[in-house]
């Protein structure tokens, strides 16, 4: 089995979206992607946040009963980032992404998001690496 990295089989050109994004965009952009979830980015590019569909649940659960000021992702995104290198093994992050319970992570190089890499990415990569060793067996 050859040991795949992250940048081999991430998502270049990921949606992210700005702090001050109204939640039904996010929804929107879930939707068009077919994501759960996606990182916030500065100006610059730099993953400040994250935000998830259950995220946006509870917010928009208020907003749609007591039609509140429409909630945005800096109301219910994740501070506290936890991301992936380009250069990580992908056996590794398919490890820490069952013990961490995430769908999906920010690809960070110099503090800049180069891409996200799903579950669906990672199972794909464990499923050809099953099937390369059935071969070889």
């Amino acid at each position: 089995m050859t040991m795949q990295r992250v940048m081999n089989k991430m998502k270049i050109n990921a949606p992210s979206i700005p702090c001050g994004t109204s939640l039904v965009a996010v929804v929107d952009l879930f939707t068009k992607y077919k994501i759960n979830a996606v990182p916030v980015v500065s100006s610059e590019n730099e993953v400040i946040g994250f935000v998830s569909e259950s995220d946006c649940i509870q917010a928009l659960i208020s907003g749609s009963y007591h039609c509140d000021q429409p909630a945005i992702v800096n109301d219910v995104m994740t501070s506290n980032v936890v991301s992936v290198s380009p250069q990580d093994n992908i056996i590794d992050v398919a490890i820490r992404m069952t013990k961490d319970n995430f769908s999906i992570y920010p690809v960070v190089e110099s503090r800049k998001l180069v891409g996200i890499i799903s579950r669906g990415d990672i199972l794909k990569v464990l499923a050809e690496n099953n099937n390369q060793c059935s071969k070889v067996g």
